[in-house]
């Protein structure tokens, strides 16, 4: 063994610069905490869903064949276009990813949620990871996630980043002003609700700015009419269809007391909410942490104290508190110089910056207005503000999509989590043990446990009330029998949400739009609070008719055969016994009989559509069986109810002498496109459709009508022509208008920013010197 030291090394100063800059980047950045334990948080709840097998939801179902291109993104869903862009990309990432894209939304969310609560809150890593762990785990978020708002929580996870981005575009460069309305579409892209959700949020930021004259009245107003108007634009895609077509859903008191918010048993409707919890659907489940949690008002009066206190911390705060920077030690001198002049300089007043940030009247107001808003918003038509809520809801154009106020709930809970962080951060340097080890564990129990106990069964998906599932392969087996084509596919039993044996009888959206490749027609009757329906739909309306007669008749097939149902599929569960009736229909012929479903084939089913010399009207469903009994269906006759009729010389009752006594192949009617129907040229007469009724549709400039079966017939002549739903032409320029401004508004910022860089030049100062936060 050698007793010769080693000769000493000569100091790397630049490699020693790196590696403490690094440590201290790891150690400074509270994002990278933020992010590490937000994703042990996701890892915990999900942990039972990252097997195999698809995670069904009650608002939430992706089947291997969800359609990129939808009935909605092209506005047949009664101009609904709102969530095309979501759906869009659901169903790419679904191609690729297959299952894992049905929970993988639900752990990206805690990172990304804790990360953007820490970025808004500012300040230490025990503000930072405090705010975040109370913004990402709470009931608010307990309760999307089992009824599967995954989308709307995605952008609940985004709402810190954009608000952030908004606080600092308001006092920005003209070029930066764009960047409200960009945030704002892409949330709306989201789910349609942030459409009034972050408006609050930019009215919040336009308005207080006067109240604290941080800004004069001409640029407040011109920022706020700038974002108010790009956002119109780049939501052009949602707006205009409305103006063409007629909505697939109903509003109006009903939905609002359907989807009101409700009140604890105990203590009522406004502490509920001030708990975060009011979510309208009452079962079945889930079981929420205060069903399990004992004395839990305690927990949430302690958290209101934090909050509180977070509230004085931030009022008394001010940028003169900031200790100066202590003498630099020679490593830090040494780093100080690899890293440039003025490089100390710039960090503290970088440190500085966002203490004023956070420490401002304008902050603290911002956030005050945010939570109060959200609160009584979220209360909806009850409470002291609920007749101004009820007035908007009736007059305002779109505020009608806000039927379940209590998505507002997301802005308290925002205000919650920045006011929460600097409570904890209050209490972590009240020295209340005279170890480190007691004052951190005393600011960990505060700023981690409560909020994690306040949620606790929200870890292990939910405690057990949410998993995977495993459609049976008999779905498969049904799909490939049925391959490919036109005709459309029956699912039953008739329900928009209903639970599965599969899905351990946990109630869920209806799956059957996303098992099979062929169009389906599937229940859309929401079936709750003592709502059957709100769909405004009449092929539904005479669905669920015809399911009453089932029993009686003997000619399903026939009947259904104008809504193009070429196959009928009955999964085995809730009331399929229901429909047992199916096996004694004359036209319906078994092909496939599972433990989970049967499958029947529609031998009266000849194409997308038929032609008709004449128009046979009828009074009802009851005309219809008369009809069908009679023979004088099954692509031979095209029928109207009588409240429609206006054909000269029309009988008023059904007569046998005006069934068409022969049929065209079904080539006399091609689908170009679910926006489009070829009508070959062939004897002038009517022609029907299976494509549902909506307005908007027409042929050579005139109007389809409803038949008797919810679907279009259109009078035509002897030539051909295309019958056109002409709503797709506000949709289309809708989606170029709102790229293109998008795309634009993008550029602008990104080009104006590089712009100022290259010369130099900050950020505009606010009017009034505020220094340099803003």
């Amino acid at each position: 063994m050698s007793l010769v030291s080693p000769p000493p090394r000569s100091f790397d100063g630049q490699k020693f610069a790196r590696r403490n800059l690094l440590r201290r980047g790891m150690v400074r950045n509270p994002d990278i905490a933020n992010f590490a334990f937000g994703l042990f948080i996701g890892f915990g709840v999900c942990l039972p869903l990252l097997g195999g097998g698809r995670l069904f939801l009650l608002d939430w179902g992706v089947g291997p064949h969800s359609g990129i291109v939808t009935s909605g993104s092209l506005g047949l869903n009664g101009g609904l276009t709102s969530g095309a862009i979501a759906t869009a990309v659901t169903a790419l990432f679904n191609s690729v990813l297959g299952g894992a894209v049905t929970w993988l939304p639900i752990l990206l969310f805690f990172p990304l949620a804790m990360v953007g609560a820490g970025r808004l809150a500012g300040g230490t890593h025990w503000v930072r990871i405090s705010a975040g762990v109370l913004y990402a785990v709470n009931p608010f978020v307990f309760t999307r996630i089992y009824v599967g708002h995954l989308a709307l929580l995605l952008g609940y996870a985004l709402l810190p980043f954009a608000t952030k981005a908004v606080i600092k575009a308001a006092s920005s460069s003209l070029h930066r002003w764009p960047i409200a309305a960009l945030w704002w579409a892409g949330l709306t892209a989201l789910s349609p609700h942030y459409a009034w959700i972050f408006g609050v949020v930019v009215l919040g930021v336009a308005l207080l700015p006067l109240y604290t004259k941080r800004l004069s009245l001409l640029r407040t107003t011109g920022w706020f009419a700038t974002s108010v108007g790009l956002f119109a634009l780049m939501s052009s895609y949602i707006f205009l269809p409305h103006t063409v077509t007629n909505l697939g859903t109903q509003v109006g008191q009903v939905s609002l007391d359907l989807y009101s918010t409700t009140g604890d048993a105990h203590l009522g409707l406004f502490a509920n909410v001030l708990s975060l919890y009011g979510f309208w659907r009452l079962g079945p489940g889930p079981v929420l942490p205060k069903d399990i949690i004992g004395g839990w008002p305690l927990l949430m009066v302690a958290l209101l104290i934090v909050v509180g206190v977070g509230v004085g911390t931030l009022l008394h705060r001010s940028v003169d508190k900031i200790n100066p920077p202590s003498e630099a030690s020679p490593q830090e001198d040494a780093e100080r110089d690899v890293a440039g002049p003025g490089f100390r300089e710039r960090e503290v007043a970088v440190i500085k910056a966002s203490y004023f940030d956070v420490g401002s009247r304008y902050f603290v107001l911002l956030f005050l207005f945010l939570g109060v808003f959200g609160y009584f918003l979220a209360l909806g038509d009850q409470g002291p503000t609920g007749s101004l809520f009820l007035w908007a809801y009736d007059h305002v154009p779109f505020f009608s999509l806000m039927r379940e106020p209590e998505k507002f709930l997301m802005l308290l809970a925002l205000a919650y989590a920045v006011f929460f962080g600097w409570g904890v951060e209050y209490i972590s340097k009240l020295n209340l043990f005279t170890s480190k080890s007691g004052n951190f564990l005393a600011a960990a129990l505060v700023g981690v446990a409560l909020p994690l106990g306040y949620s606790a069964n929200i870890f292990n998906g939910l405690d057990g009330q949410i998993a995977p599932s495993s459609v049976p392969a008999s779905y498969q087996q049904a799909d490939s029998l049925m391959g490919t084509g036109p005709g459309n596919v029956l699912y039953l039993p008739w329900h928009l949400y209903m639970s599965y044996p599969f899905t351990n009888n946990r109630v869920v959206a209806n799956i059957g739009s996303g098992e099979f490749r062929r169009n389906v027609i599937a229940g859309d009757n929401v079936q709750a609070g003592g709502v059957q329906s709100q769909s405004t739909s009449p092929r539904s309306a005479y669905l669920e008719q015809l399911f009453n007669y089932g029993p009686t008749t003997k000619e399903f097939g026939a009947l259904v055969a104008p809504l193009g149902v070429q196959y009928v599929v009955l999964s085995k569960t809730v009331d399929w016994t229901g429909y047992l009736w199916l096996g004694d229909q004359n036209d319906l012929k078994l092909i496939l009989d599972t433990q989970s479903l049967e499958v029947w084939r529609n031998v009266d089913y000849v194409g997308v559509g038929w032609r008709a010399p004449t128009l046979t009207h009828v009074t009802g469903v009851k005309s219809l069986l008369s009809l069908a009994q009679d023979k004088e269906l099954a692509g031979r006759t095209v029928v109207e109810s009588s409240g429609n009729a206006a054909t000269s010389g029309a009988n008023s009752s059904p007569s046998k002498s005006e069934g068409v006594k022969y049929k065209l192949g079904p080539a006399s009617v091609r689908e170009l496109s679910p926006v489009a129907y070829q009508i070959d040229s062939g004897a002038a007469g009517w022609v029907s459709v299976d494509a549902p009724y909506q307005r908007g549709w027409s042929f050579k400039g005139r109007p389809a009508r409803e038949s008797a079966e919810g679907t279009l017939v259109v009078k035509v002549g002897s030539g051909e022509g295309v019958l056109e739903f002409t709503p797709w032409q506000q949709v289309r320029l809708g989606y170029l208008v709102s790229g293109a401004t998008f795309l634009l508004s993008l550029v602008l910022v990104v080009t104006g920013t590089r712009l100022m860089r290259r010369k130099g030049l900050k950020r505009v100062k606010p009017d009034g010197d505020l220094g340099p936060g803003y």
